[in-house]
């Protein structure tokens, strides 16, 4: 639906009082009078006609209310159907972007991959939103995706080849565990890929004792124990993470840490196995370690 702008066919403000309202009808009347235009009276009768339209809408008080209140509910209406078909190109835009990405990380292509994935993160967060891939894709494929995106953050953390800084290395390491972790949350609450819950789970206990090593140790990131729990794992993989995290501890001279940490391995695993020497670095002879 659309109607004639009358406070712009007279060249006034919407809060133009009724003064004002008369004194530029009288001013546009005058110039363009078809008698004041005869070399363009077809042009001069037209503008002539919608002057004295909105003049005659505009100095009625209620017919100007009416008027102000319809012309405010079109423009809202326009404003609403402008903003829907402006996120409806931006899905569009977003959703092609989404699929090269996708491309990128189906045929290896780590590094471009991730970064198509932060430059579609950075400029969303630039805009004040935060950018998700469920906006864009199905339940499934985007816990595919997020996995996709997760081992290669992986591969390029851990790759030897990388030229990139330790720090940056970090970075990439830290974004793959919180992508893992983010497939398992989900996967609690909707269960629909029980065939690589194992596969995400055994990632992740590579990644936890990453961090606990001489090489991933960091104590601003360090890593709680209770990200190793929340794995639900067998009691003896439990229990042989803690024993590998007790031998960390020792290694940077951590010595009651590493007690602790072994005593929870053994209540997990009595007798566990390759714990003898470390029992004995901590004067632990009387747990039930085996060789």
């Amino acid at each position: 639906m659309q109607i004639p702008d009358y406070y712009q066919i007279l060249e006034i403000e919407r809060d133009a009082t009724a003064r004002e309202i008369q004194g530029a009808f009288r001013k546009l009347a005058k110039r363009y009078h078809p008698d004041k235009n005869p070399e363009r009276t077809a042009f001069a009768e037209k503008m002539f006609r919608e002057i004295c339209n909105a003049y005659n809408t505009l100095q009625d008080k209620k017919q100007k209310s009416d008027y102000d209140r319809t012309l405010q509910t079109i423009e809202r209406q326009q404003k609403s159907q402008e903003a829907y078909f402006d996120r409806l190109n931006r899905l569009d835009q977003n959703y092609a972007k989404l699929e090269l990405l996708l491309h990128a990380l189906l045929r290896q292509n780590y590094e471009t991959g991730v970064s198509m994935y932060e430059q579609l993160c950075y400029h969303s967060e630039a805009a004040g939103k935060k950018w998700r891939i469920d906006d864009f894709l199905s339940y499934e494929e985007s816990r595919d995706c997020e996995f996709l995106l997760a081992e290669a953050y992986q591969k390029l953390g851990f790759s030897n080849g990388d030229a990139s800084s330790a720090l940056e290395r970090h970075r990439k390491i830290e974004q793959a565990m919180l992508l893992y972790e983010s497939l398992l949350s989900a996967e609690s609450k909707r269960p629909c890929f029980k065939h690589f819950i194992r596969e995400v789970k055994e990632r992740l206990k590579f990644i936890y004792l990453y961090h606990f090593s001489v090489e991933g140790y960091d104590q601003r990131c360090h890593i709680p124990l209770t990200k190793i729990r929340a794995l639900k794992l067998p009691k003896r993989e439990t229990a042989w993470m803690y024993k590998k995290i007790a031998e960390f501890y020792v290694e940077i001279d951590q010595l009651p840490e590493a007690r602790i940490v072994l005593k929870m391995a053994f209540e997990l695993q009595p007798r566990l196995a390759g714990a003898k020497k470390i029992c004995q670095t901590l004067n632990m002879g009387n747990q039930q370690a085996t060789s």
